[in-house]
């Protein structure tokens, strides 16, 4: 569902297991920072830390907005 003035980032968490790669969808944020929030509090979950993750892992946070 789509509202006025309402934005919707997902993020997505994607890693390999023996060169096979996974897709995760992690969260759904209201904006773009909310969005880079999730991703950095991930990599400090589960990555390096500081937005940085482990060889083989990255986060995207993708925008689902039409603009």
């Amino acid at each position: 569902i789509t509202r006025i003035g309402y934005e919707m980032w997902i993020l997505v968490f994607i890693y390999f297991y023996d060169t096979i790669p996974y897709v995760e969808k992690v969260t759904v944020a209201d904006t773009m920072e909310n969005c880079f929030l999730a991703r950095d509090a991930l990599s400090i979950e589960v990555g390096k830390g500081n937005g940085y993750f482990k060889a083989g892992q990255q986060a995207l946070c993708i925008n689902m907005n039409e603009s």
